[in-house]
């Protein structure tokens, strides 16, 4: 690939071309087993996967031969980042079909697209294009093969695991009586910051997410809107969620829960800091959560059924739940609790696999999720863990490098 000095790529660099190409090739190798001849990619972390670049265009990759990537904006930028060999500039959605027939795709293919992301009107206008065509789902095609990660995404994972830490840390250093939530967030996302943190991708519609989620006492176990078993109270309603503009009180837990970045790739971190010591029952809680994910990380093996693992996880804390008889809700407030205990990070947040009820994905080798285990007590606050793994067939290997330890300030 030459490199245009003019698109540097900066501390992190440009994703390496036999990378790309082995992406590329598993891609391929499951468009075909699926009977996809031809995928059409627009949504911007699918594109990052397969070209490196996230420029404004369509990747036109078929189950055999070379990728065809055509871009309106911006064609050098696109070349100067990208690894992909065929990169062209497009004017309009209308140079899509002569593509497809250079590519020797006929007029009764079946084309894949990110049918869980594409706005309606934006498909219409590509259905329109090949009208013979067959048009099939290929979301979960690509989001299953990105799922595995390499020893290449791994590593940003585990950067992205010390500027995690190191906005943990300063929230332990600056945690002091009369501080808002929204001010200890802002020392946690400055720390981060500085170390390259950026942008949090979410798949789901209408789900945003910041770099995470400082909030502490009766707040932070508020119920909202989102898939997450946390909400906050956030600055406003046109927010809903995330840290708000009340001061911690001394015995309130503070939940920290940090999403940080690594050129493209996420880690998930949650901990518990209190000023001065955490009432007992909380505590308890706490222990509780560490137990929970040692019960998770014994069982989340490569080969494991997403869903036993949830089981054995829920079933654990519902029978220490009842002998402990906290006034406490696992994964979310009173009516608001989600059916997970962990999930997929990678380029996104809520990525394939899920730690749910009844989710019939099986663990494999080198996938790496976040374990969550929560405890929400109604009224005074939440305590819990989080850790960002990588599933092997001996286990979760712990990514994630902060202590779990509860901090008493």
């Amino acid at each position: 690939m030459t490199v245009d000095t003019a698109f540097p790529g900066g501390e992190w660099g440009f994703v390496p071309r036999g990378e790309i190409e082995r992406r590329t090739q598993r891609f391929q190798a499951a468009l075909a087993h699926a009977g996809v001849d031809i995928a059409l990619i627009v949504q911007n972390a699918d594109l990052y996967y397969l070209t490196g670049t996230i420029q404004q265009g369509q990747l036109l990759v078929p189950a055999e031969g070379e990728p065809v990537y055509l871009v309106r904006k911006f064609p050098d930028r696109a070349r100067a980042e990208s690894a992909v060999k065929y990169i062209r500039p497009a004017s309009s959605l209308r140079d899509v079909p002569g593509v497809l027939v250079e590519l020797g795709i006929g007029d009764g293919a079946t084309v894949g697209m990110e049918l869980d992301v594409l706005p309606v009107n934006s498909f219409r206008r590509y259905e329109a294009l090949f009208p013979g065509a067959a048009i099939k789902d290929c979301s979960q095609i690509i989001r299953t093969v990105r799922s595995v990660r390499s020893a290449y995404e791994l590593a940003f994972t585990r950067e992205a695991a010390r500027i995690a830490d190191a906005g943990y840390q300063a929230a332990v250093q600056n945690l002091r009586p009369g501080i808002t939530e929204l001010e200890l967030s802002a020392e946690c996302e400055a720390a981060m910051r500085r170390l390259g943190n950026s942008n949090v991708k979410m798949r789901q519609f209408n789900e945003d997410w910041p770099f995470g989620n400082v909030s502490a006492g009766p707040d932070a176990g508020l119920a909202g809107y989102t898939g997450n078993p946390l909400a906050g109270a956030g600055v406003s309603p046109a927010i809903g969620g995330g840290s708000g503009w009340r001061s911690i009180a001394p015995g309130e837990p503070v939940v920290v829960d940090l999403v940080s970045f690594a050129a493209g790739y996420l880690c998930d971190q949650t901990r518990i800091i209190c000023l001065g010591p955490l009432p007992a029952d909380l505590a308890e809680g706490q222990r509780l959560c560490l137990g929970v994910q040692d019960v998770i990380r014994d069982v989340a093996r490569a080969g494991a059924l997403c869903g036993d693992v949830y089981k054995r996880a829920n079933d654990w804390m519902t029978k220490h739940l009842a002998s402990t008889a906290l006034d406490a809700y696992f994964m979310g407030a009173p009516n608001n609790q989600v059916p997970y205990v962990g999930h997929g990070v990678g380029l996104e947040l809520d990525e394939l696999p899920v730690l749910a009820r009844g989710f019939k994905m099986v663990l494999e080798d080198d996938q790496v999720v976040a374990c969550e285990p929560k405890l929400v007590f109604p009224g005074r606050g939440v305590v819990g863990v989080e850790n960002t793994w990588r599933v092997t067939a001996g286990g979760l290997e712990k990514l994630t490098v902060s202590s779990d330890e509860l901090i008493e300030v």
